[in-house]
């Protein structure tokens, strides 16, 4: 997530067409400058959120000797009791997903209306993942350990059991970063097309697709436990949704509502009379 969304950023912005009236969206309001700011910190305090992750000491002989998978609640067990010659492959079955998850945005592209309003979308795309990944690392990975599922596994080689990040199981970032893209989507894609009603429920349904699969394959790679996988899902898909409604063109104009990512996530509110 760390290595993507800057690059990106500097390609928006340094666009030579690029300027206000370019970021103007029947749907949303999204300003460049402030967006565009609050993407950039997002992007800054996630990558060095991940740095203070990298520096947790790994675990020990004596830590992996320990542990016991009998200790684990028994919905979340059988995480423990994958094909251990298996995982490589799904750890890379894994990374495709979140990082194609990515190119998702692109489908919205087909639709002429929301084609017109990609500068907006992409910065406010940009803005979902950034603060996923913020919610990530500063809500659960630097403050949360628990083991992944693999260091519990007798046949996993040991090397794969001291890496630097065995202790950050809760919750699957893969997930959470796969949800909020396809989220994203079916969410952008629901406000520009209000005539469906009801019927956005289906594009919400497969916006679960990606997040699955991807999350499956944590699983079969041992990376994640069940709950970890599930909780992933939920914030990704909760940022997805949110941060496009946060932008939405909204009646009441005195009302502001800005999300703030950093030590903490949340959103800043300000009422005007």
């Amino acid at each position: 997530m760390r290595q993507t969304v800057t690059p990106l950023l500097f390609i928006l912005f340094f666009i030579p067409d690029t300027h206000a009236q370019l970021f103007d969206s029947k749907v949303y309001n999204v300003n460049p400058y402030i967006d565009g700011a609050i993407t950039v910190g997002a992007a800054a305090t996630n990558y060095w959120g991940m740095v203070i992750v990298d520096r947790k000491p790994p675990l020990d002989s004596a830590e992996i000797a320990s542990l016991d998978a009998n200790d684990i609640n028994c919905f979340d067990r059988s995480a423990t009791r994958q094909d251990a010659d298996y995982i490589y492959r799904a750890w890379k079955i894994s990374n495709v997903g979140m990082r194609g998850s990515f190119l998702l945005p692109a489908l919205l592209m087909l639709d002429q209306d929301i084609r017109q309003d990609w500068a907006p979308l992409l910065l406010l795309f940009l803005q979902t993942e950034a603060v996923a990944g913020n919610l990530y690392s500063w809500g659960a990975a630097i403050h949360i350990d628990r083991i992944r599922p693999l260091v519990y596994h007798p046949d996993v080689v040991y090397e794969d059991k001291t890496f630097i990040r065995n202790k950050n199981s809760f919750y699957s970032g893969h997930a959470s970063t796969s949800a909020a893209a396809s989220f994203f989507v079916a969410k952008v894609y629901c406000d520009y097309h209000p005539e469906l009603g009801n019927k956005k429920f289906i594009f919400y349904g497969l916006a679960l697709i990606p997040p699955v699969f991807t999350g499956y394959y944590r699983y079969k790679g041992m990376k994640h436990f069940p709950t970890d996988i599930m909780t992933g899902v939920a914030v990704g898909a909760a940022t997805g949704i949110l941060v496009p409604r946060l932008h939405k063109h909204r009646k009441n104009k005195n009302l502001t509502l800005v999300p703030v990512t950093g030590r903490y996530a949340g959103l800043a509110m300000s009422l005007t009379f």
